[in-house]
């Protein structure tokens, strides 16, 4: 492991989102993270930020009958230039849907005051005797004294589903909730679909760390051999079926890059 490598690259800090994005879309992240080029964001991905931010106002108790108005307004303005105007409109419907779902972390804690929301936190995966700094953003933490902190992330999907991938990413923010804080730490994912809810609560074990590490000794081999840019659209060839390339902005990209 060599952490010049990441630092050559602009990597570091590394985020989990940077580290699901190599293993999962590792042309994506080429454009994005090698190539440097914003390729925007997607009606999906904003709708749960824009979710978030609404049950953080219930959370706090600054929920208004103009919250959800303002919202959808904002919604709409930050994604006018996306191609798919139809696919912001449906979105536009089930935000309200989705919110109304999220009323259930409200009646689990509502009454707690709650720790912190999109918290900075820091820390680091060691791999080799070289430790990989971390940096990443908490959803809803609260702090239940002896019993610890208790996290719970808000993930919004169209389909209830459970993902692997989720259940990483907290485990770097419990690792850096227990660095911080000196306590224990509960993670849960907080599931929201148009329909309906789910809390699962997550158990870690030494496999979740020893995953992460993979991904970072195998990033470091491709990092270690590549000297232009053009070397890992050299290593990665995209596949033109992958849902991702949807994205007019991502398809001229992967021209500009790949020829195709």
């Amino acid at each position: 492991m060599n952490k010049e490598n990441f630092e050559h690259w602009g990597l570091l800090p590394m985020s989990y989102s940077k580290l699901n994005s190599w293993r999962s879309y590792p042309c994506q992240f080429i454009i994005n993270k090698i190539f440097k080029i914003n390729t925007g964001t997607n009606p999906a991905m904003f709708c749960g930020t824009i979710v978030e931010e609404l049950l953080y106002d219930m959370l706090k108790g600054n929920d208004s009958p103009n919250g959800m108005k303002l919202a959808l307004s904002d919604f709409r303005m930050n994604l006018r230039d996306y191609h798919n105007q139809e696919e912001v409109d449906k979105y536009c419907k089930l935000i309200p849907k989705f919110y109304e779902n999220c009323k259930a972390l409200f009646d689990r804690f509502g009454n707690q005051p709650i720790h912190s929301y999109q918290e900075e936190l820091e820390t680091f995966i060691e791999v080799d005797g070289e430790k990989i700094n971390f940096i990443g953003y908490s959803d809803f933490v609260w702090d239940l004294g002896d019993e610890g902190l208790f996290i719970f992330d808000l993930k919004t999907k169209g389909r209830m589903a459970i993902n692997h991938s989720d259940k990483l990413q907290q485990y770097i923010y419990k690792k850096a909730l227990e660095e911080k804080y000196q306590k224990p730490v509960h993670c849960s994912l907080f599931i929201v679909t148009p329909t309906k809810h789910h809390f699962e609560e997550i158990e870690f074990t030494e496999e979740h760390e020893i995953e992460i590490k993979n991904i970072l000794k195998g990033m470091n081999m491709v990092l270690d051999v590549c000297n232009d840019p053009i070397d890992f659209a050299h290593i990665y060839q995209p596949n033109l079926s992958d849902f991702i390339w949807n994205n007019p902005k991502l398809v001229q990209a992967r021209k500009d890059i790949w020829g195709i």
